[in-house]
């Protein structure tokens, strides 16, 4: 009778070990978090315009420089034109307990095309000037400093502060794609 009930032990053993056993698919989802991406993107249609001259005049928007950001790592290619904007930032309070003062950067992509133009403003960091108080990537859960330096409330203010960066590029972007690659003509 005892090799009887060990036997079944064994049998029992055998068949829920399967059971326990984690599955590949989720061990490997658990691991990799997908973080939520800032991604601000829109399609703009245009009346007849082509291709070439909306890419002239996304790349005089590059090169147009503007007192409240600067653009920096400007590139051109057939259809698109891209460059990475920095806008300066610091805290509004007079002794901040986290001194953040520096720069927020937002990468800006024009992509042309017969009639229309899309714009893509992603990937926000943020360097401080001292480098202690770095936000580093604005989609992280937790700063680059980490949360002990600079707190939760601080971080979002600092993602509210590059959404708001953003719509001024926007802004900027869609006001100038409006206008003339060769600017007000000389017609008399």
């Amino acid at each position: 009778m005892n090799i009887f009930k060990l036997s079944l032990f064994i049998l029992f053993l055998n068949l829920t070990s399967g059971s326990f056993a984690q599955n590949a698919d989720a061990a490997a989802t658990d691991g990799k978090k997908s973080k939520k991406e800032t991604k601000f993107t829109e399609v703009v249609n245009t009346d007849s315009l082509p291709a070439s001259e909306l890419l002239a005049r996304a790349v005089n928007w590059v090169k147009l420089e503007n007192n409240r950001y600067e653009k920096t790592n400007g590139v051109t290619t057939a259809s698109k034109a891209e460059c990475i904007a920095k806008f300066p930032v610091k805290p509004k309070e007079l002794n901040p307990e986290c001194d953040y003062t520096g720069f927020v950067s937002l990468k800006v992509i024009v992509e042309c095309k017969d009639n229309k133009y899309r714009y893509v403003i992603s990937q926000p960091i943020h360097v401080s000037k001292t480098g202690k108080t770095n936000a580093g990537n604005l989609d992280n859960a937790v700063p680059e400093c980490g949360s002990m330096i600079m707190n939760d409330i601080i971080f979002k203010k600092i993602k509210g502060e590059a959404n708001k960066l953003a719509a001024i590029i926007i802004d900027d972007l869609k006001e100038q794609m409006k206008k003339d690659s060769k600017g007000p003509g000389d017609e008399w």
